[in-house]
């Protein structure tokens, strides 16, 4: 062999064509089972959790929804229950309608303290601060007790309003009750002195009996000056007698012995009635009797005719 000869290299020492010239063949995404199946998992636990989220959100949602009608709803109930109340509600300042009595034109205290004796009466208790609960009858008696010329209270609230009106009856005088050298006063049929006699026109005053008293000390307004039984006994005595066209000039009360002195007018002598028994016609009815059987036997009494004993008679 020529040592010139050239060698013959080995197949596996031939020169290779270099990776990067040679186009890559595009590989195929290999995909696990196993990872396929947990993203399943995890992509189902995923919109579970996004459900149940969702829920809850729609159930807070819900439930704040019902807390604001609910609130919404007390609310609105407690507005209404104010707004009730509110509306129910009076003032202690009342209005005050003074009824004077038929025939007469008196006013013993101003409106002023009627007034303010009439919002004390409403003060005194708690319901009489709704329209619902007010009692008159309760304000009534109050001021009664504090004004014995009120005959009767009624009151009345406003539908639209919060002021009552309180209506005072005044009492009508049925009397004079005059005391010697300290005044002319007018008396009810309570016996109260509800005002003096120069308070109102003169010409009220005719056809009321006039009782004189021996007292001298002067009374006010809101004294007690007789029973109401006496009272009844002097008006049941005049009326009777003016009946029987007896007219009287003028009538004493004699306190310490229950007596009242009745002079008939044209008449020389008085009639001596007893105020302790409460039935006046009967002694009225003994007196017509006697002075009629005395006239028969033209007998005239020059001092008195004493009833006082019941169905006796005495004169002098």
């Amino acid at each position: 062999m020529s040592p010139f000869a050239k060698k013959k290299q080995p197949q596996s020492a031939r020169p290779r064509q270099r990776d990067s010239l040679k186009p890559k063949a595009k590989i195929p995404p290999t995909i696990s089972y196993s990872d396929s199946t947990r993203q399943i998992r995890m992509s189902g636990a995923s919109n579970q959790v996004r459900d149940r989220n969702m829920r809850q959100i729609e159930t807070i949602n819900e439930s704040d929804s019902s807390n604001l009608k609910r609130w919404s709803v007390f609310s609105g109930l407690v507005i209404f229950l104010i707004a009730i109340i509110v509306g129910l509600g009076l003032s202690t300042r009342a209005n005050i309608d003074i009824v004077q009595p038929n025939g007469f034109s008196y006013m013993p205290h101003s409106l002023a303290q009627y007034q303010e004796t009439a919002s004390l009466a409403i003060s005194s208790s708690v319901f009489n601060r709704f329209k619902t609960t007010i009692s008159s009858n309760d304000i009534a008696v109050y001021m009664e007790q504090r004004y014995p010329e009120i005959a009767y209270v009624a009151v009345t609230v406003p539908l639209f309003g919060f002021t009552p009106t309180v209506h005072i009856q005044l009492a009508k005088p049925v009397l004079i009750y005059s005391v010697d050298n300290a005044g002319s006063y007018l008396v009810s049929s309570s016996g109260f002195i509800v005002a003096g006699a120069t308070s109102v026109p003169q010409s009220e005053l005719k056809g009321l009996p006039d009782v004189n008293t021996v007292n001298s000390v002067p009374y006010k307004n809101q004294v007690q000056v007789l029973t109401s039984a006496s009272v009844t006994f002097i008006e049941t005595v005049e009326q009777a007698l003016a009946i029987k066209g007896v007219l009287i000039t003028k009538m004493n009360l004699v306190p310490m012995a229950e007596e009242l002195d009745v002079y008939p007018k044209g008449a020389p002598y008085f009639i001596k009635f007893n105020l302790n028994q409460s039935d006046a016609l009967s002694q009225v009815g003994t007196y017509l009797a006697t002075i009629a059987n005395l006239k028969k036997q033209n007998i005239l009494p020059s001092q008195y005719i004493d009833v006082r004993l019941d169905g006796r008679a005495y004169y002098k």
